[in-house]
């Protein structure tokens, strides 16, 4: 998986991630946390569940090549800053396949905006979309909606269930949606 010495790609990591803003940051943090909680609520292996772990950690590094007064916007961004903004998937695809050799995780740092009807950054569709980049596009969306964002508040879990639940199907994949459900309100 790592293509250097796993010390130093993890001080390599580390240091990358320190250099994002404080909300991209424990964004990361929780988004990792959930995935691993929610990854062994479906029962998966623990290694994907490790990974699915680390994928939360690192899915956002690309924000690191989008200029601070774009990722902490405190309105709504204009056409240009948003076509920027999308490729923060590409650009951490790109960091990471230097110092990792495991498409698994890089694929859900590169997918993690796809939609199931195809209408996600890069336009993958349905089966196209890999397992982890569909769970990842789940509870990325939910921890965006839960908590405070510069440009907006954030809403109740109940109000954030729906709002997901409403684009089951279209957006998210309909059978882990259903479980995300059973997940959160258990």
């Amino acid at each position: 998986m790592i293509k250097k010495r796993p010390n130093l790609v993890t001080n390599e990591l580390i240091d990358l991630l320190n250099k994002l803003d404080y909300e991209t940051f424990m964004h990361g943090m929780r988004v990792g946390e959930m995935l691993y909680r929610f990854s062994r609520h479906l029962n998966l292996p623990l290694s994907q569940s490790n990974q699915l772990h680390f994928i939360g950690y690192v899915h956002d590094i690309g924000k690191l090549q989008i200029p601070n007064e774009i990722v902490q916007k405190q309105g709504p961004l204009t056409d240009n800053e948003w076509d920027l903004m999308k490729n923060h998937t590409i650009y951490g695809y790109e960091i990471l396949k230097n110092l990792l050799d495991h498409h698994k995780v890089l694929n859900a740092v590169r997918y993690h905006h796809e939609n199931i009807n195809g209408t996600g950054y890069e336009g993958l569709c349905g089966d196209e979309i890999d397992f982890n980049s569909r769970v990842v596009r789940i509870v990325d969306s939910f921890d965006a909606l839960t908590h405070d964002r510069p440009y907006k508040k954030s809403c109740s879990i109940d109000l954030s269930l729906k709002k997901i639940q409403r684009l089951n199907g279209t957006v998210y994949d309909r059978d882990l949606v259903n479980e995300f459900t059973k997940f959160i309100c258990n």
